[in-house]
């Protein structure tokens, strides 16, 4: 059943012709650094930033501070000037650049009915720009009024992958709180948003090239029109991109935490986040590495459920920046264990004492969906989560 809708922005609630914008984006772009720095040619180097980012791997920064980055070598600018320009041409010049586009049709309306349906609704926009301009492009959608309401929008700044990769997707539901095959995404590019969603599970429907948007609503008024998607059918190849996924959420709600939040109870019964980070660390250690190493050694192997950790589980770790990079080294290991794995070896069975008849693939998506449990955990403990 669908509870979250990830929308894309750019023809899809805003109608953006691709050659036209990007040709007007770049000439701005190069007379705001040919004016401030006497730099010419500068969009050379984002289009290099921009490369770099869509392409494979990932350090799990930002987006932001790899394009800046990125940026600051090809430019050969410090990072603070840099930084300073970016900010004053977002403010200034790429304001200018509205008048390029214009909102689609029933794009207001779309969004108003699914927000009266309690659906959480999410901006999932490539997040190549910074928050402050994908706010200003939502406006441009003439949708600034329900900016406040969004579960969660997509920036430079908030996100460690870019369309059209599966693992943008991924952290995307791991941020807003769903199951992949509990989301829909509506986009209108079948190589940007629709593969690369379907790619992990989740649901998709694609938009014509007209920007017309009547379909999809006439769709989700009908009566109960959430209930008819069910759980997609589970794939080996699902599995790599939700791991790194959820790795850069984590990662994104981490870089909110204040210091003073670290070891902060919500509630006497209730984890803190360094306890979260050191369950996610431990059980990947000595829960879900150790499991599916066991499947792959033995020919069906009994698996046994540890025993539930209860409220008052000790912090391993006083810096709840080493336990991530722990954590986060940890899933590295199980990565490299399932990267190469044949077919046949990610369906060898197994038996576990509460889900019973199982196998590798089964078992290793439980790992991703036991990330993303603790990922709203801790959402919930910042208070970033939508209601």
């Amino acid at each position: 059943m669908i509870k979250a809708v990830l929308l894309d922005l750019d023809n899809t609630l805003l109608h953006n012709p691709d050659r036209l914008w990007v040709a007007a984006f770049r000439e701005q772009w190069d007379r705001h650094f040919a004016a401030r720095h006497a730099i010419e040619g500068a969009s050379a180097a984002l289009r290099v930033a921009i490369y770099r980012l869509t392409g494979e791997g990932t350090t799990y920064r930002s987006n932001a501070a790899a394009m800046l980055d990125a940026l600051s070598q090809e430019l050969a600018l410090a990072r603070e000037d840099l930084s300073a320009a970016i900010a004053d041409f977002y403010d200034g010049a790429y304001i200018c650049l509205r008048t390029h586009t214009s909102p689609v049709a029933g794009a207001a309306q779309l969004v108003e009915s699914l927000l009266n349906q309690n659906m959480l609704v999410a901006i999932a926009t490539n997040p190549l720009f910074p928050a402050a301009a994908v706010e200003e492009r939502i406006g441009w959608a003439g949708l600034s009024d329900f900016i406040p309401e969004f579960a969660f929008i997509t920036h430079s700044e908030n996100m460690h992958f870019a369309k059209p990769s599966p693992a943008y997707f991924a952290e995307a539901v791991a941020r807003v709180g769903v199951e992949p095959d509990e989301a829909l995404v509506i986009g209108d590019s079948y190589v940007n948003d629709i593969a690369p969603a379907e790619a992990i599970g989740i649901h998709s429907w694609q938009v014509g090239s007209d920007d017309v948007l009547g379909g999809i609503i006439d769709h989700v008024r009908q009566v109960n029109w959430q209930e008819a998607y069910h759980s997609r059918q589970l794939q080996d190849s699902m599995i790599l991109p939700q791991y790194g996924g959820n790795i850069a959420a984590l990662y994104g709600l981490l870089a909110e935490v204040k210091a003073h939040q670290w070891h902060q109870l919500p509630d006497p019964n209730e984890w803190s986040i360094i306890q979260i980070l050191c369950h996610l660390w431990q059980s990947e250690t000595s829960v879900h590495l150790q499991r599916l190493q066991t499947i792959l050694a033995q020919d069906d192997p009994f698996i046994a459920a540890p025993a539930p950790p209860g409220p008052h589980i000790p912090p391993c770790h006083d810096d709840g920046h080493h336990v991530m990079r722990c954590f986060h080294d940890a899933r590295e290991d199980t990565t490299q264990l399932l990267t190469g794995l044949a077919p046949h070896q990610w369906r060898r069975p197994a038996r576990h004492s509460i889900f019973g008849l199982t196998n590798l693939l089964e078992m290793a998506h439980f790992t991703a969906q036991h990330d993303r449990l603790h990922i709203t955990q801790l959402c919930q403990t910042l208070g970033k989560c939508a209601d």
